[in-house]
């Protein structure tokens, strides 16, 4: 991977202060990974942040499961592999929220994290989740 962990949460800081929604924050630090560029990206998950805009699934885990589809192939034989890969990133951001992953759970609940400590979570979890592919994956 060309970006270390560190510049990308620091470049999802710096979209989010410039007003990305998390969807995006999280997902347009991966453009290197995806093959996507980041235009590309914001306009495709501008309608995600807010859990879809009414406080459904977190936008950070929508976004996580889009740039890890990115990498499969378009042939629908593919799509239970990426749905298993999906579910596995989705426990591991459930897993430090007390098993919550709608947006409206993680924010009307005690202890509520800012959006932007769960965007960092989520550049964790794709980083760590795509340095493990193999190379040419």
């Amino acid at each position: 991977m060309k970006k270390t962990l560190e510049e990308r949460k620091a470049e999802a800081m710096e979209l989010r202060r410039r007003g990305y929604n998390c969807a995006q924050s999280t997902i347009m630090v991966f453009d290197d990974v995806t093959g996507l560029d980041s235009d590309m990206l914001a306009r495709l998950t501008s309608g995600l942040g807010t859990g879809l805009g009414c406080g459904e699934v977190c936008g950070v885990v929508n976004a996580m499961a889009l740039a890890q589809g990115a990498l499969r192939s378009a042939d629908p034989s593919a799509k239970a592999f990426a749905g298993k890969c999906s579910r596995e990133l989705t426990a591991r951001f459930a897993a430090d929220n007390d098993g919550r992953v709608r947006c409206a759970d993680l924010k009307s609940q005690p202890g509520v994290r800012p959006c932007n400590d769960l965007v960092a979570q989520g550049v964790e979890i794709l980083h760590d989740y795509f340095s493990q592919l193999p190379e040419n994956a």
